[in-house]
């Protein structure tokens, strides 16, 4: 099954769900499309009985890169700024929601706000490849996707404040001593180790899990936390600094940021 524009593809087999981002031309990174194609795509798996895990996944050699850069650098205005940054929230906030065992299958980069929607899922599994990175601070932004609350919890404060201040990347072997990624695998091999993730988990008692994650997951502080990260980042989005730092990007420079 594969969404209207192509961007999401879902493939079932047996009680697993896999969902696969598919703009691989722009290392899936998040526009307005992809988000409301993968929000669809992730209500139906939740809406189907049948399935017991669900799979994220990136078509190419990324996860996801985070926003879409090119829209970033058109947003003008702050309300459509608000409902873009809340339409990659939206994202994680189903993932965190639902009833189902989410896990991010990363075979490349997850960064930004791909990094953080690895996180929301319940598991990672990476091949060795794989490198992680907030990313945000480089273009002037904060952490969004609920990355605020994610990474701290996991990581601790410290850290989390190193990794989103100062954004290095992570491999997958330091992202695996770190806690965040629960199986590491040769790329070849990846899709091999997810997948007999997947069937345990698909063995397990699916109401129990379900009241585990609901437990584990605090939604009412992720919820705050969203939409505090959409008044913030919208103001950076449309300031001279985000500007800045998305043409530096592009340019292969240095950015000059003045705090405006």
């Amino acid at each position: 099954q594969i969404s209207e524009d192509n961007t999401v593809i879902i493939k079932k087999e047996g009680p697993v769900a896999w969902v696969t981002m598919n703009r691989p031309g722009s290392l899936n990174s998040l526009t307005a499309e992809l988000c409301a194609a993968l929000k669809q795509a992730l209500a139906e798996c939740e809406a189907d009985d049948d399935v017991r895990v669900v799979v994220l996944a990136g078509e190419g050699k990324a996860f996801c890169a985070g926003g879409d850069l090119r829209t970033i650098l058109e947003l003008s205005d702050y309300e459509a700024a608000r409902k873009y940054v809340r339409a990659a929230g939206e994202i994680t906030a189903a993932v965190m929601r639902s009833r189902r065992p989410f896990i991010a299958m990363v075979g490349g980069a997850a960064a930004g706000a791909g990094f953080n929607i690895a996180l929301a899922c319940d598991f990672i599994c990476a091949s060795k490849r794989a490198k992680f990175t907030q990313a945000f601070s480089s273009i002037g932004l904060i952490s969004d996707c609920g990355g605020n609350l994610l990474l701290p919890r996991l990581v601790g404060p410290q850290t989390a404040k190193r990794l989103m201040m100062l954004p290095a990347t992570l491999s997958a072997e330091e992202a695996q001593a770190l806690g965040l990624v629960t199986e590491l695998a040769e790329e070849a091999d990846l899709r091999e180790k997810t997948a007999a993730l997947a069937a345990r988990l698909a063995k397990q008692p699916p109401l129990a899990l379900a009241q585990t994650k609901k437990l584990l997951n605090d939604c009412e502080g992720l919820e705050k936390t969203l939409r505090n990260e959409e008044d913030i980042q919208a103001e950076l989005i449309i300031g001279e600094d985000c500007k800045e730092g998305v043409r530096a990007f592009f340019e292969k420079r240095e950015p000059g940021f003045k705090g405006k």
